[in-house]
């Protein structure tokens, strides 16, 4: 009986070291951060660890044992855990530097006169904030704000690209370009030689788009290249001859005349590559301007939308004109 009742006690007094030196361990706790550099606005995500902590706070807000929580700190900050049992604690600390973010740039472009007549001048006008560099369509890089007197050979967009630590933008303004003694919706042909405008017209014809595409056609290519073999043959050489781009009657004036230009200015570069001196070519948009077609639930004699997706090849000057 004794030997067990001294079994009992020494188990008891063991049990109880056990649990006095649970309730005396140190607690840990760690603290890790997703990023310790950031710029303001951005995330941080910080997670934390404990072990035989009764408590557990963040930066002084209690949280659980273990657990993360997303933050957007404004300005470098410490994330502090401390982890208490009884009178022990223990900490860990880790520090996110956060920088401030570069301001977006911004920047306004604008002509003192957005028609002129071809061979005349206006002035762009602009000025841009928070930039290191500034390029301007057909002007190349250009100083942060400043004016530069311009004078297109056709109606351009002129686009000013602002760019800085905080990104880029841009803004547009566009310049069109009207003839002498034109009419209300086109420039006066000009004296054109006896039949060679007429010859032009056999040789030269007009090309057709797809819907919303600046991109030549195969058969306009085709077109293209038989057109440029004539250009480029002995006193034709000398043409002059004028594009012009037209879309069909769907979306916005100002989309129109943008797309009437890509479209008139593919079949000048395509030109130009076969041989033709880009001199000797004008462009010009008119968008929905002229547009006479209808949809495809239109009587059969009415010309469809398809139609008014084209460029115009208009004789202006030069050539021989043919001998009788």
């Amino acid at each position: 009986m004794v030997d067990r009742a001294s079994r009992i006690l020494f188990t008891a007094m063991a049990s109880a070291m056990v649990l006095m030196a649970v309730g005396c361990a140190k607690p840990k706790v760690s603290v890790q951060v997703s990023r310790n550099q950031i710029q303001q606005g951005e995330d941080v995500k910080v997670t934390w660890a404990s072990q035989d902590a009764k408590a557990v706070t963040l930066n002084g807000e209690k949280v659980d044992k273990t657990g993360s929580k997303v933050f957007t700190p404004n300005q470098t900050t410490d994330f502090t855990a401390v982890a208490k049992r009884g009178d022990k604690e223990a900490r860990d600390s880790k520090t996110v530097n956060v920088s401030s973010r570069s301001a977006r740039p911004s920047i306004q472009i604008s002509a003192d006169k957005d028609a002129i007549q071809r061979g005349q001048s206006t002035t762009l006008r602009w000025s841009s904030t928070n930039s290191d560099r500034v390029s301007i369509t057909d002007l190349g890089n250009v100083p942060p704000s400043g004016s530069r007197s311009v004078s297109p050979g056709q109606s351009t967009t002129y686009t000013a690209t602002a760019t800085g630590p905080g990104g880029a933008e841009s803004a547009s303004t566009r310049i069109t370009i009207t003839e002498d003694d034109a009419g209300p919706s086109r420039p006066l042909r000009v004296n054109p030689a006896t039949g060679v405008d007429i010859i032009f017209k056999q040789w030269v014809q007009p090309v057709f788009f797809d819907y919303d595409k600046a991109d030549l056609l195969p058969e306009s290519k085709d077109r293209l290249r038989r057109a440029a073999g004539w250009l480029t043959q002995g006193p034709n050489r000398s043409i002059v001859f004028r594009i012009e781009g037209n879309c069909d009657p769907r979306g916005t004036e100002e989309y129109n005349l943008g797309l009437g230009e890509r479209r008139a200015q593919a079949a000048k570069e395509f030109l130009a590559s076969l041989g033709v001196d880009s001199s000797r070519m004008m462009t010009v948009s008119y968008g929905k301007e002229h547009a006479i077609g209808a949809d495809e639930g239109a009587p059969s004699m009415t010309p469809s939308w398809a139609h008014d997706r084209r460029d115009d090849f208009i004789y202006v000057s030069g050539g021989a004109a043919p001998s009788n």
